[in-house]
């Protein structure tokens, strides 16, 4: 049963990702950012992504951590994150700091859906802004290392391991070291002091350097990151998941890592069903939701474990990936959209997965058209996602078989 739940989530992963209405865009502050700038806008968007609106982090955020990423890029100024200074990207307000815009919003239609002028500079805190700043200054002092370009520094690192079985974890491990690493928990007293926070910045991107350049110790704290906290990276796993599966990011990653000198052949394997089996499941309350949870886990070994889902999906996976096809364990992120739509409102009566367990009591018939001139309105319902209806063709129905 958990087999074919994989993929009939399998269904709903590949709807999400098949169209940008799917999911928020970043309003970057100009039209004509290079590919890198675009990727690494979004990583320091992931960031702050946290405990608060996402929309607001991309509409907002999004548009200040693009001019600071393409400032930083001509300027290779880390000043740049120094508070008292007036053109800096952070300024102190009151006894905090905000998150600040050197570019006026000037007709932005985005801003303006949150009340901003024209001739207004825009600001941004985030809701862990002293612990988010530190990560901000931590990740481009070290990519000062790589011309202040992520990708630049994603390909080193898939050429260093791309021999590994793992190799997209060791890549996002990486990732890890030079932006959460021993980041802690930062007072908003501690932004006060650049210089002594710039010492402190150069000193994580030295420690980070000898970690990664270290085949004996970078192995050590590997497979430390591996036991403790793999599963954890939430931010991390998501933002370099979107750049392997948007058709949004995953252009702008092909064509940076083109420039970057990588191959088809490499950047295809990047991009590659066996790279996506790798990604772990990003672990948030919907897909630990206790109703999703003991729906799809009743009647296996797992139904009475306390354990995360995104590390039971992996071990399930782990046992059962001949018979897996095309499924993978990231794919229930999905459940981000599908829980608030599907469990927390009563709908088991219309869901795929209860028409799997129970087809005795199912409407799910009832809300599937089968008719390719409209949306699929299974995913539409379920998910919120838009995509045209196949029809008698629909995988989700050659699946849900006898049962409809």
């Amino acid at each position: 049963m958990l087999n074919t739940i994989f993929k009939a989530i399998s269904f709903f992963d590949d709807i999400r990702w098949n169209s940008a209405s799917n999911y928020n865009l970043i309003n970057y502050y100009r039209d004509d950012l290079s590919d890198d700038t675009k990727l690494l806008t979004h990583w320091l968007c992931y960031i702050t992504d946290r405990q608060m609106a996402f929309e607001r982090i991309w509409d907002v955020g999004g548009f200040i951590f693009s001019e600071l990423v393409d400032t930083i890029k001509t300027d290779r100024d880390m000043g740049l994150l120094n508070p008292v200074i007036p053109n800096a990207f952070i300024g102190k307000k009151g006894e905090g700091f905000l998150f600040k815009s050197n570019a006026q919003c000037n007709g932005n239609k985005v801003l303006k859906r949150y009340g901003l002028s024209d001739s207004e500079l825009v600001t941004f805190s985030s809701r862990y802004y002293p612990s988010d700043y530190f990560s901000i200054l931590y990740t481009l002092s070290f990519l000062a290392r790589y011309d202040y370009s992520l990708t630049k520094f994603i390909a080193a690192c898939y050429k260093r391991h791309r021999n590994k079985n793992d190799f997209v974890i060791r890549i996002l491990f990486s990732l890890y070291l030079i932006t959460y690493y021993e980041i802690g928990q930062p007072s908003k007293k501690e932004l006060h002091d650049f210089n002594k926070n710039l010492v402190r910045a150069n000193q994580h991107t030295d420690k980070v350097w000898n970690i990664i350049h270290s085949k004996e110790v970078f192995e050590t704290e590997y497979q430390k990151f591996n036991a403790e906290q793999r599963f954890t990276q939430k931010r991390a796993w998501c933002s370099l998941r979107d750049f392997v599966k948007s058709p949004e990011f995953k252009e702008y990653f092909k064509n940076a890592l083109l420039e970057q000198g990588l191959s088809e052949v490499e950047i295809q394997e990047l991009l590659s069903l066996k790279s996506l089996q790798q990604f772990e499941l990003p672990g948030d309350v919907w897909n630990n939701n206790s109703r999703f949870r003991n729906c799809i886990l009743a009647g296996t070994e797992y139904q009475n474990s306390n354990q995360p889902l995104n590390k039971i999906l992996r071990d399930y996976f782990n046992k059962n990936e001949s018979e897996m096809g095309d499924s993978y364990p990231e794919q229930f992120d999905i459940t981000f959209d599908f829980v608030p739509r599907m469990c927390m409102n009563n709908n088991c009566d219309i869901c795929p997965i209860g028409l799997l367990k129970d087809h005795s009591k199912s409407g799910f018939s009832k809300t599937c058209v089968k008719n390719p001139d409209l949306y699929c309105s299974v995913a539409l319902i379920d998910c919120g996602y838009k995509s045209d209806c196949n029809g008698k063709n629909c995988v989700l129905l050659a699946l849900l078989g006898e049962k409809i």
